[in-house]
């Protein structure tokens, strides 16, 4: 088979496509076929060598993917041969077949194609994990997102929406800040105008962004209000980690003392997906209900760009940029 590898850690210039050999399914494990490929911003964190437990280089990157089983592993029944799945492989995943444990994987519904199946995973568990179990979204609640525009705030906008909160939508361009206002988001500001969009207090705070956007959020917090941190992009260039700038980023964000939560009710929660795997039937039911959105007609993956497996390394670089709205995919 064929991989995009990462030699050593670096720029999207660094991957390399080579030859393969095809991986066997363990234990417990799935064998994937992949047709789609859904390139996230953590994706970015691992080829520069700066995500939670990356491999050693070099490595395949790739934490999001959708295809056809087309192996399984010792003590596996299920999905059968054949099945069009969502997985969820951390890493491996940018390569024409990718090993991945059964619970991290989901049968498509019909009406879901690879492309859509490849922006669903990641971003939507993401996502309502993000608004209703860690911030405990309620209805009526003023909800602040970061990023509005990308494939996790994309499907937060409109999540939060259908569950009758009032969005407050953060993008960089004003094509941006359009698409969130399309997808539901009551009003949308650029980054230069944030402390303009906390006026008035805010009762949850999604970010995956951090640094100097923290402070600000956090002070706006109405009383039980919850920030959610869940990234820190803030970090990451257009081509690498800026070491300076992201000493500095964490400098703005100071400290937080456990007691100075108290009186003014304040929640502050952080979490990573791929860090809590105890959590994977937790992830099928946040699944199910990405599903029956879907079918409900309240939630759309956005897909914003598509590359052919061939031009990988450009999908990287879009993505690392800030070019991209929505998911950015790649097809085989």
């Amino acid at each position: 088979m064929r991989a995009w590898v990462a030699p050593r850690y670096g720029p999207p210039d660094v991957l390399k496509l080579e030859d393969r050999r095809a991986p066997v399914p363990g234990p417990g494990e799935v064998l994937v076929k992949v047709r789609a490929i859904g390139l996230n911003f953590a994706d970015c964190a691992a080829r520069l060598g700066v995500y939670p437990r990356v491999p050693r280089a070099p490595f395949v990157p790739g934490m999001e993917v959708s295809g056809e089983v087309i192996g399984l592993g010792e003590g596996v029944l299920g999905p059968s041969l054949g099945s069009r799945v969502a997985a969820v492989p951390i890493f491996g995943g940018h390569a024409e077949q990718v090993v991945v444990s059964a619970v991290s994987l989901r049968v498509l519904p019909d009406s879901i194609g690879f492309v859509e199946g490849a922006a669903l995973a990641v971003t939507g568990l993401t996502a309502v994990h993000a608004l209703f179990t860690v911030g405990r979204l309620r209805r009526g609640e003023r909800v602040l997102v970061n990023a509005a525009a990308g494939g996790v705030g994309t499907m937060a906008v409109q999540m939060a929406g259908a569950a009758g909160a009032r969005v407050v939508a953060i993008a960089s361009t004003a094509a941006k800040r359009e698409l969130a206002t399309s997808l539901g988001a009551a009003a949308a500001f650029g980054y230069e105008r944030y402390r303009e969009a906390l006026a008035g207090g805010v009762d949850v705070v999604l970010d995956s962004v951090g640094g100097r956007l923290f402070r600000p959020g956090w002070k706006a917090l109405r009383a039980d209000g919850r920030y959610v941190l869940f990234g820190f992009a803030a970090a990451i260039g257009p081509r690498r980690v800026r070491y300076l700038r992201a000493a500095l980023e964490l400098a703005r964000m100071g400290a937080v003392l456990p007691a100075a939560l108290v009186q003014p009710c304040r929640t502050l929660a952080g979490f990573n997906l791929s860090l809590v795997p105890q959590l994977a039937e937790e992830m099928q039911r946040h699944f199910a209900r990405v599903e029956a959105m879907i079918a409900a007609g309240e939630l759309r993956p956005v897909v914003g760009a598509v590359f052919p497996f061939s031009r990988l390394p450009e999908a990287h670089r879009l993505l690392q940029a800030r070019g991209s709205t929505g998911k950015v995919v790649v097809e085989l």
